[in-house]
């Protein structure tokens, strides 16, 4: 599955997404996927995944063999340095 599908599933699903894949292993099934949304305010982190891999399971049975997520708010990332293109609404 090309990343740019996996970015798609994700904002398909979390739209105000912001959403970066790396590939962990060289082929292109290990993925490291880092999201950031504010639809993850005020969630457990294993809510926070749980949206993530709702959206992503049907390509986990077939394309992809294992996910690693880091999901967050937009101000946890500006906390974190993350520097990540957003604008309030």
């Amino acid at each position: 599955m090309s990343f740019e599908n996996v970015v798609s599933l994700i904002k398909k699903g979390i739209t105000d997404a912001h959403v970066v894949v790396n590939d962990m292993t060289g082929t292109r099934d290990h993925l490291d996927i880092m999201i950031v949304s504010d639809s993850f305010k005020g969630k457990m982190l294993r809510e926070q995944h749980q949206m993530v891999m709702d959206l992503l399971k049907e390509s986990l049975k077939a394309e992809i063999h294992a996910v690693q997520l880091k999901t967050m708010d937009y101000a946890t990332a500006e906390k974190r340095g993350i520097n990540v293109n957003h604008k309030e609404s």
